[in-house]
């Protein structure tokens, strides 16, 4: 009788064979897709890449931030495939020859004021209402950096009221620390964009600016110029602006940009 000539090293030849198989599946043959995304929309980032890591087999590493921070990371030469910030931010790393021509709208999220979770509500939809709101608040707080700093600065200038707020502001630099600072009742009110104030638990959103006031923040994605992996980042934008990623998009407080750029 022949003797079995399967051998422990045989096993073990054929164990290296079948992992090298499986290596050659969907999800190694993509190589990872590096994002760097504005906080604005991270909410809704947040919830949608599950569902496209599942059904692309595409790891997506992503680092969030403020537009503004981002921005100067990228022109200090930090590589990405895919940045996901405000529209005015991408048009100027686009001229910057940072970002391939070609970025696409995303979503728009309409500015907003948030306090702590169960607190009483006040009207603030007018110009009188939320000068009175702000005026009575023993503390406010917002991003020094954020997307929404210079439209808050506008209608505290136009209120009349910008010394008093000023005064009694808490400038925040670090991501979402202006959000939670008032979920953990550090702060009274967070201004921000409506997609910030509906994601971070512990907050409730007191309401919008009043319409003189508001200026959405657009959010949009580009490709970068010197990108190790377009093809994989303009696949993740095709999914972003389908109708599958919509109703994310809703929920966490961005409306979808139909027809824009």
């Amino acid at each position: 009788m022949r003797k079995s000539t399967f051998t422990t090293s045989t096993a073990a030849i054929l164990l290296f064979q079948g992992a090298a198989a499986l290596a050659q599946g969907p999800a190694a043959q993509q190589a990872e897709l590096y994002v760097i995304c504005s906080n604005g929309i991270k909410g809704a980032i947040k919830a949608l890449l599950p569902e496209y890591e599942r059904t692309s087999h595409q790891h997506v590493a992503i680092q969030y931030g403020t537009s503004a921070v981002i921005k100067r990371s990228i022109e200090g030469g930090e590589a990405f495939d895919l940045a996901i910030l405000t529209q005015a931010v991408i048009a100027d790393l686009t001229k910057e020859g940072k970002i391939a021509p070609g970025s696409r709208v995303l979503a728009k999220a309409n500015l907003a004021v948030g306090m702590r979770a169960g607190a009483a509500k006040t009207d603030i939809s007018t110009a009188a209402a939320i000068k009175r709101r702000l005026l009575a608040a023993k503390s406010i707080t917002y991003t020094k950096e954020g997307a929404s700093t210079a439209s808050i600065n506008n209608m505290l200038k136009q209120l009349g009221i910008a010394d008093q707020i000023n005064a009694k502001t808490v400038f925040q630099t670090a991501s979402d620390r202006a959000e939670e600072s008032v979920a953990q009742g550090e702060n009274e009110l967070v201004l921000a964009p409506l997609s910030e104030i509906k994601t971070v638990p512990g907050i409730d959103v007191l309401g919008l600016f009043p319409r003189e006031f508001q200026d959405p923040i657009v959010m949009s994605a580009g490709v970068s110029a010197n990108a190790a992996n377009a093809d994989s980042a303009k696949a993740l934008i095709r999914f972003l602006t389908s109708a599958a990623a919509a109703p994310a998009m809703k929920t966490s407080g961005m409306e979808i940009a139909a027809g824009e750029k």
